[in-house]
């Protein structure tokens, strides 16, 4: 008691006043403390609120464009899409948020397992590891969520809205509250590329890869125009702690009207597979033209591929034989190996050269040289072996307008329309065709030894001879200057991807050997084009002189159909006189009468065109590039069709009148599409000689590809009854 008394009396007057001092101090600092607690709260309680509340585990949406479609010219669907939906789940509302949190659980576990399809297992482990997330993709490999799936699903959670009562079967007021337990599921909407014809104008339209990144064709043409703009979803909490909903819209893509007709289309692609499986080649082509404006009406190669599997393997197996395949897949693994380890060595240089030291100086001048030598050999021997990206892309490219040939004597009607245009010729001119012609110390051949010849039967019958001596007389100035004119050795300026450039596969004035130069260019060989340039040069020499670009899109339109931009024909330049065009025309139109192209000859149609059979180097008299260009009606073409055939599987491949048939099958089921009338009487002459080019008589058949099928399987039919039961009907 007495040491208590003494420490109590050493806390002096002075001493606890100092105390109260220290303690009132620290008590109007935590009144002031709290004051400013509520004042900020007042002031800016909502500001600091959202700003924790923004620092929370949220992410905005992304909202997918749907990118434009591709029509053709009368609005049928070339290229759509179709909404494809991923599962986004939200954990931490589905386990936390939720008065009733394992309710919350397992009623929206057992909602998406029952109508999507889901796996339970996965399910939950997704859920469990992310359970402080609100956004969580959910996948599963192989399992695709769609448009009946989704749909199935919100209509079983919109049963929340339901009320019910005492009279509410069991059931159904189960459901009801299993849908208000439901919470913590969205769905992201996407879009997939769908060609609905899957390989029908393949070449054409092209495909789109991840990223809406357009591959060939007008999908990478107009790349720009068909794609649109991403919206966003952004997610936030109101002062009542609600989630709420901001939403920046998507801005779809701008659709493209081709002038592609999808019934032409079908045509030339049915009668080109018929013609690959009786007969086949390297590679066949048809092209369909407006000679009057350049409009791509239809273009059509061989191995047409699936646009909605451009990368199957099993399109590869047009080219390619399964060996080849598994070689071209070995390349590729092994070349994809040297590019890691060159990109090792070169980080590993740089390292060396940081050192101060670089891996060139290491290497003798001597190692040097050996390493470039087996470098040259290796490229050498590379350059033969393929990628199975190499592979693909074969099969993708576009040979109409990518590949080059010699044309052959397509070329002819051009020589001629120089030599009318410049005065050299007056259209009465004969020659004489001993089947060959000496040019210095050659001797180039003739396909015939046609005798005496008028300038009308050279076209028309195809002489070699007579075109070196109007090539000859017309000179270099002048041939080069017209093949200019009509576009050889220029790029039409199609629009579609990958045209070939083929400005150094021609001569010029200039630079043309000799005299032989002249002469085979004549006729059409020793000189490249492509498909195109031919088709859109000889439409200016059917048309009065105009040559317009070819050209496959007519129209931009808006996502809810205003059109954005109408294209029209473009007159690129005059390249002959009306009255060379109509000389021409009427020389065409005899070589379908009387010369090289009678197979052509249709019933009620005149019909002129031009074929062509150019040797192929080496020149072994073996190997052909065989062709027909054929226009109608001759005084004011519509339409025209160009039919290439590379090598095709017969014994003898110089014989145009195959591309004759093909094309001549195409230009009788096109004609009526059209709507072109005939224009002339149908003779008995006629009718016998159609009989005899095609081994049928003349049926004129407006239907379309899919009824000439049923037709032709029914024929097939009728031919395998017994004779019997066809004499009994």
């Amino acid at each position: 008691m007495s040491k208590r008394r003494k420490a109590m009396r050493r806390l002096t007057a002075e001493m606890r006043g100092k105390l109260i001092i220290v303690f009132a101090f620290i008590f109007c600092l935590f009144l002031l403390l709290v004051g400013m607690l509520i004042y900020w709260n007042v002031r800016d309680g909502s500001k600091f609120r959202n700003i924790v509340l923004g620092q929370q585990n949220h992410a905005s949406t992304t909202i997918a464009y749907e990118r434009g479609k591709i029509y053709d010219r009368d609005g049928n669907i070339l290229a759509t899409n179709e909404k494809v939906y991923t599962l986004v789940l939200e954990p931490r509302n589905i386990l936390k948020n939720s008065t009733k949190p394992e309710e919350s659980l397992e009623a929206t576990v057992s909602a998406l397992v029952k109508y999507l399809g889901l796996d339970e297992k996965i399910l939950r482990q997704k859920i469990q590891e992310n359970q402080d997330s609100y956004y969580v993709v959910y996948k599963e490999d192989g399992k695709e969520i769609n448009y009946e799936q989704v749909e199935a699903f919100n209509t079983f959670h919109d049963k929340k809205d339901l009320s019910y009562d005492a009279s509410t079967p069991e059931t159904e007021k189960a459901e009801i509250l299993q849908a208000r337990l439901i919470t913590g599921v969205m769905f992201e909407e996407s879009y997939r590329r769908i060609y609905p014809y899957n390989s029908l104008a393949c070449r054409v339209l092209g495909f789109t890869s991840s990223g809406n990144q357009g591959n060939w064709g007008i999908e990478q043409q107009y790349n720009s125009e068909l794609n649109g703009t991403n919206g966003r979803s952004y997610y936030y909490f109101n002062e009542e702690l609600t989630q709420e909903q901001t939403v920046k819209e998507a801005v779809d893509g701008n659709s493209v009207v081709s002038t592609i007709d999808m019934q032409i289309q079908k045509v030339i692609e049915d009668k080109l597979k018929k013609y690959d499986e009786s007969i086949g080649s390297k590679g066949t082509n048809i092209l369909v033209m407006n000679p009057q404006t350049g409009e791509i009406l239809g273009m059509a190669g061989s191995h047409p591929y699936d646009l909605n599997k451009p990368m199957e393997e099993e399109n590869l197996k047009m080219l390619f034989s399964q060996d080849q395949i598994e070689q071209m897949k070995a390349y590729t693994k092994e070349k994809e190996k040297e590019e890691a380890e060159k990109a090792a060595r070169a980080e590993e240089a740089s390292t060396g050269e940081k050192a101060g030291e670089t891996t060139e100086e290491k290497k003798s001048e001597e190692e040097k040289e050996i390493e470039e030598g087996t470098e040259e050999k290796k490229d050498s021997e590379e350059e033969k072996k393929k990628t199975i990206y190499d592979g693909f892309y074969e099969l993708w490219r576009n040979a109409i307008i990518s590949d080059t040939n010699e044309p052959g004597s397509t070329y002819k009607p051009f020589t001629v329309a120089a030599g009318l245009e410049n005065g050299t010729l007056t259209g009465k001119e004969e020659y004489s065709c001993e089947g060959s012609k000496a040019v210095g110390s050659r001797r180039i051949g003739c396909s015939h030894v046609h005798g005496s010849i008028t300038l009308k039967d050279a076209v028309a019958k195809s002489c070699n001879v007579a075109m070196m001596n109007i090539a000859y007389k017309e000179g270099a100035d002048n041939f080069y200057y017209y093949q200019n004119q009509f576009g050889f050795g220029r790029k039409t300026g199609i629009d579609l991807p990958g045209e070939a450039d083929t400005s150094s596969l021609i001569y010029n004035a200039s630079n043309y050997s000799n005299d032989v130069t002249l002469c085979t260019n004549a006729f059409g060989q020793n000189f490249n084009c492509s498909m195109i340039q031919m088709a859109a040069g000889f439409a200016s020499l059917i048309n009065g002189g105009n040559y317009y670009r070819p050209w496959v899109v007519k129209q931009i339109q808006s996502s809810n159909g205003d059109i954005v931009e109408d294209m029209d024909k473009v007159l690129v330049r005059n390249t002959i006189s009306e009255e060379t065009s109509r000389t021409l025309r009427d020389y065409l139109h005899e070589t379908v009468l009387s010369g090289t192209g009678v197979k052509a000859q249709i019933p009620g149609y005149s019909i002129g065109g031009k074929t062509g059979t150019a040797e192929k180097i080496p020149r072994n008299k073996e190997d052909y590039y065989i062709s027909f260009i054929g226009f109608a009606p001759v005084d004011n073409p519509q339409v025209m069709i160009y039919v290439t055939i590379d090598e095709p599987n017969v014994d003898t491949q110089a014989n145009a009148g195959l591309a004759v048939d093909l094309q001549r099958q195409c230009m009788e089921k096109i004609l009526p599409l059209l709507n072109i009338e005939p224009d002339q009487e149908i003779t008995e002459q006629e009718l016998e000689a159609y009989e005899v080019h095609t081994g049928h008589a003349w049926k004129q058949d407006n239907g379309s590809p899919e009824e000439e099928e049923k037709n032709e399987e029914k024929d097939k039919e009728d031919k395998q009854k017994p004779a019997e039961e066809k004499n009994n009907n």
